[in-house]
């Protein structure tokens, strides 16, 4: 589902939502502060190391572009997105495909798919757990 949220302090915000369907065997690590999240249409290899998220609205998902300052909810904890690789734009809106990142952002060495997400403690997933994409215009 879109909304599109009017907020007279920040200006238009929007919201595109996701359902996590499928956890891979090993897509959730102990010790590793990532996720790594794709779409419905993800390989059986990708699937196992992953979180399938499908979109609550499939063609809003052309929309979802995130930069510094969105926010992401993960069952209503909010993360503030505190960077974005230069390739997650376009995956995440082709493929449902982004690294979330629990982590600092590092000072070289980012993941071209990645969102570094604050605070960086990593959240439980499970199936049916809601991704929230929250956007400013």
């Amino acid at each position: 589902m879109m909304e599109v949220i009017s907020d007279s302090e920040d200006g238009t915000t929007m919201e595109i939502t996701a359902t996590v369907t499928a956890i891979g065997p090993h897509a959730i690590s102990q010790t590793d502060p990532l996720v790594i999240l794709f779409g419905k249409d993800a390989t059986p290899e990708l699937a196992d190391v992953s979180v399938i998220q499908q979109f609550d609205e499939p063609s809003q998902q052309k929309q979802l572009a995130l930069h510094h300052g969105d926010h992401i909810f993960i069952n209503d904890i909010k993360f503030r997105v505190s960077e974005v690789g230069s390739l997650t734009n376009a995956n995440l809106q082709q493929i449902g495909h982004a690294t979330l990142m629990f982590q600092p952002v590092p000072s070289e060495d980012r993941l071209g798919n990645a969102v570094y997400l604050v605070p960086t403690a990593r959240p439980t997933f499970t199936i049916g757990t809601t991704i929230r994409y929250v956007m400013q215009d």
